[in-house]
């Protein structure tokens, strides 16, 4: 796929991203712009509606997977789970290099003012159950949205010796 330059080839790819494919990201990555003030405008517009979108679907995901969860707290991490891994694209799209930096700015707040909002209006909502001793809490604190996941830049390589020996544990502790 090519690297967008025109507001034209922009328009496919934003509509991809907003119905949810994440594959064009990589083209977008590469893509720039001519910013000129009616391009400005409708390009801007664009922009904000892809993640606008995109928002609107991941809460209404967490919604979904939160009614399915039905107290099971582990279900109910997972769906937490699954909500911050898929605010991962969306910091690459806010984080684009074609994006003016004010824009860039503008966006990155938005999905930080939407994962810290959803986040508190979980929290609030399990405050006010009281039958599981804070147990609904402490999931949903232990799993917040506004954490930011990175995939590690240098991951550990495993070596093999070779010899048939397993590796050498450290010591275990028993208590």
């Amino acid at each position: 796929m090519n690297p967008p330059t025109a507001y034209a080839a922009w328009l496919p790819l934003l509509d991809e991203f907003r119905a949810g494919d994440d594959s064009v990201l990589e083209a977008m990555r590469g893509g720039s712009i001519e910013w000129t003030n009616v391009v400005a405008e409708r390009w801007t517009r664009q922009v904000a509606d892809s993640l606008s979108t995109r928002l609107q679907a991941l809460s209404k995901q967490l919604q979904t997977s939160l009614d399915r969860a039905r107290g099971d707290y582990f279900a109910i991490s997972n769906a937490l789970l699954l909500a911050r891994r898929g605010l991962t694209p969306l910091r690459a799209f806010v984080s684009l290099p074609a994006l003016p930096p004010d824009v860039r700015t503008h966006l990155a707040s938005e999905l930080d003012r939407w994962s810290t909002e959803t986040q508190k209006s979980l929290e609030r909502h399990a405050e006010g159950v009281r039958h599981d001793q804070g147990r609904l809490l402490k999931t949903i604190r232990d799993h917040p949205l506004s954490a930011v996941v990175e995939a590690p830049a240098n991951p550990p390589v495993v070596q093999n010796s070779g010899s048939g020996n397993p590796p050498v544990r450290g010591r275990r502790v028993i208590l």
